[in-house]
């Protein structure tokens, strides 16, 4: 005889089934943390209230100018550098300026020649390939949109989903609470 055969047993399958059906998910949630977050399952869609990258940017070290101001071997007067982080001023008509990697794009500007493919001169930039129109810029945007769905409802948190949500400023999350597991 075996153990199933006896009055009141069942298989094992048979009784796993029976609990998992009868098993109700959580609907209680909390607001955590992000540092408190990690392997919690999300309870809402997380939705981006920013755009990233916030501006169009530089892609490449290089300079940035008005593609209808490139003429070959014709110097450009460099105008100003520009940091990431910084906030340019307008870019003069008939100049080139210095940025760096994720520096935001002067207004004015549509074109990033890496400076690789430049040198500076007594008289100017000088540019040695020419340049395409729009090359080396990131859009606003490119990476995620402002109202873009990042993380949905029912996701476990990884540690790349907490450092995608603080990189857009995201600092709490609503989580459901853990199960209350349990054992027999």
């Amino acid at each position: 005889m075996s153990c199933c055969e006896r009055p009141g047993l069942m298989p094992l399958a048979q009784a796993l089934d029976i609990l998992l059906q009868r098993a109700q998910p959580t609907a209680q949630t909390q607001r955590l943390p992000l540092s408190a977050a990690l392997g919690k399952v999300l309870a809402a869609d997380i939705v981006s209230a920013v755009d990233v990258p916030p501006a169009p940017n530089s892609a490449m070290d290089g300079y940035c100018l008005r593609f209808a101001d490139y003429a070959e071997g014709r110097p450009l007067p460099i105008s100003q550098r520009i940091p990431a982080g910084a906030v340019p001023q307008p870019l003069q008509p008939g100049t080139a300026a210095r940025i760096f990697t994720g520096a935001e794009i002067p207004p004015g500007a549509d074109t990033v020649v890496m400076q690789e493919d430049c040198s500076e001169t007594p008289q100017g930039l000088l540019i040695h390939d020419a340049p395409r129109q729009g090359q080396h810029i990131r859009p606003q945007g490119q990476d995620i949109q402002n109202g873009q769905c990042i993380l949905a409802q029912g996701r476990r948190l990884l540690p790349q989903d907490l450092g995608l949500l603080a990189s857009i400023g995201v600092a709490q999350v609503t989580v459901y609470q853990p199960p209350t597991v349990a054992i027999l």
